[in-house]
Order: C-alpha cells, then sequence, then structure tokens
C-alpha cells in the first residue's frame, strides 16, 4: 500500500513539477541516468524525479541520492525489536522522555467520546473541564491532538476566556467541542485524544511563522555500540495562519548544519505544494546568513540522549521545539519522511542511515 500511495504520488504530484521545470538535462541524458540508477540501487529510481536529479545542476554524484523505499526499509529493519507504542503513545513518550530528565511536552487532560479525565483518571465534566483550563491562564491556550496521531491531522489549538472555551474565535458548548474534535480534520480516525499546553516557542523561530511551533527535525542512527549518529537536520516551519508545521500540510523544511545550527537552504516544500525552493529572507523576512538556531549545542545533546532512551529504537525522526529556555522534546517518529532530509542534505549515501543500508544489504559503494 505505501509503495502504492508513493506511485500515485508521483504521477499526480511529482511528475507535475517535473513537467513545469525549466534547465533540464536532455532527454537521451535522463533516461541514461535513470537506467545507471536502476543498474546501481536494483531498484524504481523514484528519487530521481523526487529529487530533481533531471536538473542540469545535478551534474555528478545522482547516485548519492537513495531510493526512498530502501532507506524505508533499513530504517524498519533497524527498529524491528522495538515497540512502535514507545513513539506512538504520546502519554508513554512523555513519561519516558522526562524519565530522564528532559523537557518534554506537558498533558493535562485525556479524551474519549463522551468523557474528560485528568492525568490521575479523575472525570470531569465539561463544563468543570473548561473551567479548570481558564484557572491555569495559559498565555497560549491548549492544543488538542490525538494520543497516537501524527503528521498534523486533527490538531485543534483552543483557548479559554471569562470561564467560556473558544476555538478560532468560536465559542465552543459540549456539543460543538464533540463535533470538532471527533468528527472534523480527520477527527473521525482516532478516538482518544489528548489535551497540552501549547508550547511557548523562542522568539527567534516565532519569526519564521508564530502560529505555529516551528520544530527542529533531527534524523538520528544508533549504532550497535549505542554511539548516537546524526544523518541530517532540518528547520520545520508552518504556513502563515497554521498551526501545524508538517510538510505534509503545506509547511518549509530549511536545512540546518549539524555542527554550527546556521540555515544551509531555501525553504523546500513538498511537490503537493509546487515542489518548489523559496527564499527564506523573502518569504519569512529572515536573513539566512546571520540566523544560528538558537541553543543548538544543547538541542544535539538533547537529541543524543532521547534516542540513547529509546532503545531499542535506532532509527528515528525527533521533532524539538525552542524555547526561551531551551529545547524541549515534542516527538519522535519510526515512520518518518526521509524524502525531504535526503534532498537538503545532498543524498544520503554516505549518511549513517546509508552506510547502514550498504552494510545490511552487503551492498558495494555505488562508483
Amino acid at each position: 500500500m505505501r509503495n502504492y500511495r508513493r506511485f500515485k504520488r508521483m504521477l499526480s504530484a511529482d511528475f507535475m513539477v517535473y513537467l513545469r521545470a525549466s534547465g533540464k538535462k536532455p532527454l537521451p541524458r535522463q533516461i541514461s541516468e535513470i537506467y545507471r540508477l536502476y543498474r546501481t540501487y536494483d531498484h524504481l529510481p523514484y528519487q530521481y524525479l523526487k529529487h530533481g536529479l533531471y536538473l542540469r545542476k545535478f551534474e555528478n554524484g545522482i547516485e548519492r541520492y537513495l531510493p526512498t523505499e530502501l532507506l524505508h526499509i533499513t530504517r524498519d529493519a533497524a527498529n524491528a525489536e522495538a515497540d512502535p507504542t514507545m513513539v506512538e503513545d504520546k502519554l508513554l513518550f512523555e513519561k519516558t522522555i522526562r524519565s530522564v530528565g528532559l523537557r518534554s511536552t506537558n498533558t493535562l487532560f485525556r479524551l474519549a467520546r463522551g468523557s474528560i479525565a485528568d492525568m490521575a483518571g479523575q472525570p470531569f465534566t465539561y463544563a468543570d473541564f473548561v473551567a479548570a483550563i481558564d484557572a491555569l491562564q495559559l498565555p497560549d491556550g491548549i492544543i488538542v491532538k490525538p494520543l497516537t496521531g501524527g503528521s498534523g491531522s486533527a490538531v485543534f489549538k483552543l483557548c479559554t476566556r471569562h470561564g467560556q472555551l473558544f476555538h478560532d474565535g468560536h465559542l465552543l458548548e459540549e456539543a460543538e467541542f464533540d463535533r470538532l474534535i471527533f468528527t472534523t480534520n480527520k477527527g473521525h480516525y482516532w478516538t482518544e485524544f489528548v489535551v497540552q499546553e501549547t508550547i511557548s516557542q523562542h522568539p527567534d523561530l516565532s519569526r519564521f511563522n508564530p502560529t505555529s511551533v516551528n520544530t527542529i527535525r533531527i534524523d538520528t542512527l544508533v549504532d550497535a555500540s549505542g554511539h548516537v549518529h546524526f544523518n541530517a537536520a532540518a528547520l520545520k516551519v508552518g504556513t502563515r495562519g497554521s498551526i501545524v508545521d508538517n510538510s505534509s500540510a503545506g509547511g518549509y523544511m530549511i536545512a540546518i548544519d549539524l555542527e554550527t545550527g546556521h540555515l544551509k537552504t531555501d525553504a523546500k516544500r513538498e511537490s503537493e505544494f509546487g515542489g518548489q525552493y523559496h527564499d527564506v529572507r523573502q518569504t519569512f523576512r529572515v536573513d539566512p546568513s546571520s540566523f544560528v538556531t538558537p541553543f543548538w549545542r544543547q538541542t544535539r545533546d538533547t537529541v543524543e540522549l532521547a534516542a540513547r532512551t529509546l532503545a531499542p529504537f535506532r532509527s528515528l525522526g525527533w521533532d524539538i521545539a525552542i524555547t526561551p529556555d531551551g529545547p524541549l522534546v515534542v516527538e519522535a517518529n519510526a515512520d518518518y519522511g526521509i524524502d525531504v532530509l535526503q534532498e537538503l542534505s545532498g543524498g544520503y549515501l554516505a549518511k549513517p542511515l546509508g552506510q547502514e543500508y550498504l552494510r545490511r544489504m552487503g551492498a558495494n559503494r555505488p562508483g
């Protein structure tokens, strides 16, 4: 099913980007390179289309870009001994991360159809729930999201005013609240939700988009000796007005230098949203030459400890929020998109995950 979805997307989105692109190599050369990649990896060379390797700017080194499916297979094999619940269940994940002294999300309530309970299991009426949230006087309100969901689906930002709950300026009575959470924006896919305190992000990250918490995605691989390796890092930025930063929801991704925390590329959007790179200065009014990710060294240290903590997981995509007080672990993803990270980092062949593929598959390094 995943291969079918990728093939469908290739035809419906990535191929349209290809048709619109200027600066393509001559067609005979494209055919030759596609065949060479197929012979090199013995796999459909989806990466040729996905990463724009047909453009003249890719004169050499196209073999550095592996077929995404091979990277996914390698990632999944590395995680074969892990229980997916450790990262999918937000409450279990939150507890695990906090157990080693790291900052994580702050869950306040659990929701199910017709029931609300606090973290001690105490049931609340809707009126008492709203009153409890209002009493906390949270400056950025609350976030409601599926207990085990992902990709930014069914995520809602709410706030209270004078003892009443609002969404996008609209008052929510109990019936409207239930309908919003459980039947809209793919909410019908989940039966349990969590209510979390909204994260207050660092002002430097708010400059990119103040309505979303713009997280740092870091892709890690833990080797057999327990050493944590970093494949790539990127800043995720939500579109204007969005409360999520997911690329699948139209967000941007900007490569971050793993050593310095500086921005390395323009802002990339997925093919479903044009597949183009956008100038950081023009799009966000941020000078990329002078911007440095706040608390970068602490962020790396946080991810390194978190990656060791979640063993036997070995390959994860981390989302880290940067608050005024430092990094905060939002979530880890076992089934995370490697496509854009591979493109932003110039190919994964020489990255730890690419080397893991070569080792596991007994492959020779492509020439």
